[in-house]
């Protein structure tokens, strides 16, 4: 079982502040370094990121969590990446929820959970993510973590469709095929070794 992280002292305001500053610095720094990708530079970013996302910096806990989960530049490690989009979730991120989603619906990292997928699915959709929406009517229509309901699923295609997600179609009646999870949007030319 893995251990337990020791609680952290509430923290005053300008220490927030001051640490907001120095995780998005550290943040900046790790993107300026993907922008001239090299090899060397690998474990520098994932130093950067783990300190920016240590700071609490909400996009630095999404890298991290698809640089871990992709194993960039470091072991695959699926529980790890879980926990970092959950706290950038609780932070607001949108794409960290929906990755999240994934993962507790695949039992990839945390315990397959399909309601917990439907719920976080459903926040995204509402915080206007177009991959949720989708997923949230699939979720109606083959009643994944939750009772279907193929009149509130083929609303929420509609939604989706109108606004141009191209899966948004559903008249087959066949279950779509395993997602997979968006590579890491800063990586640049990177390809992991395998």
């Amino acid at each position: 079982m893995p251990s337990a992280r020791p609680k952290r002292r509430r923290r005053t305001g300008r220490e927030v502040s001051a640490m907001n500053d120095v995780a998005a610095g550290l943040y900046r720094r790790a993107l300026q370094l993907a922008g001239h990708y090299r090899e060397r530079n690998v474990t520098r970013i994932l130093a950067l990121l783990e300190e920016a996302a240590d700071g609490d910096h909400v996009e630095a806990l999404f890298e991290l969590g698809n640089w871990r989960h992709h194993g960039i530049g470091a072991e695959r490690d699926d529980e790890r990446a879980a926990r970092l989009w959950a706290r950038a979730a609780e932070l607001g991120h949108v794409e960290a929820g929906f990755n999240l989603a994934i993962a507790c619906e695949r039992g990839i990292g945390v315990e397959r959970d399909p309601a917990r997928a439907f719920a976080l699915y459903g926040r995204c959709a509402e915080a206007g993510n177009l991959d949720a929406q989708y997923e949230v009517g699939r979720c109606l229509y083959y009643g994944i973590g939750t009772a279907p309901d193929r009149a509130a699923a083929q609303a929420r295609f509609d939604t989706a469709r109108r606004f141009g997600h191209a899966e948004a179609v559903c008249d087959d009646g066949e279950p779509d095929g395993p997602r997979r999870m968006p590579r890491p949007s800063f990586a640049g030319p990177f390809r992991p070794a395998p």
